[in-house]
């Protein structure tokens, strides 16, 4: 937690980069190792959103759902006509593509809220937990998408583990990880 029990902080305190480099060093690798695969939630959640939510996803309060997801297929599309590029992914399943997120921007909080050990009353004020969710994504803008070149997955088998907030289909995933099957 950012802030020790019995302890005020100042909120200038809290250096999310820093927070951020501990939670990339253990709870996220702890929590991809925890992802479901998305043939497994794509039917769960045709069947019973709310019951697939329970079972896979975490939320605070009476907001929806975010899991994190593990899946593979064919990049069909890669649309990068805005900075918040999205491929298309078959997953050859019966139940349609998925989109993932290709940037160089991100949008969204999912890669936060969908990390068991990250909640907002371990902050001070929405600021902090706003500047944790950025420095997520900047990490994954920074690493990941940075070397990525977006265009040259169209037609690509790839694997994929990332964060999703559940909602209406198509399911968006903020990919962590993204390699091409048959690349090192």
């Amino acid at each position: 937690p950012l802030e020790p029990e019995g302890e005020a902080r100042d909120p200038q305190e809290v250096d999310a980069a820093t927070y951020v480099d501990s939670l990339w060093g253990e709870d996220l690798p702890a929590a991809l190792q925890q992802a479901v695969d998305r043939r497994e939630l794509r039917p769960a959640l045709a069947a019973d959103p709310a019951a697939a939510g329970e079972r896979w996803g975490r939320r605070e309060g009476s907001g929806p759902f975010h899991v994190v997801v593990k899946g593979s297929g064919r990049v069909t599309d890669v649309d990068t006509s805005s900075r918040t590029g999205l491929a298309r992914v078959d997953t050859e399943a019966s139940d349609g593509e998925i989109l993932l997120q290709v940037g160089p921007v991100i949008r969204g909080t999912s890669i936060r809220d969908a990390l068991p050990t990250v909640s907002f009353d371990q902050f001070v004020n929405q600021i902090q937990y706003a500047d944790v969710a950025n420095a997520l994504n900047a990490r994954v803008e920074e690493g990941l998408l940075a070397s990525l070149e977006p265009e040259g997955l169209a037609g690509k088998r790839i694997r994929f583990v990332g964060m999703a907030t559940l909602g209406e289909p198509p399911l968006t995933v903020t990919p962590v990880r993204i390699e091409r099957e048959g690349e090192p």
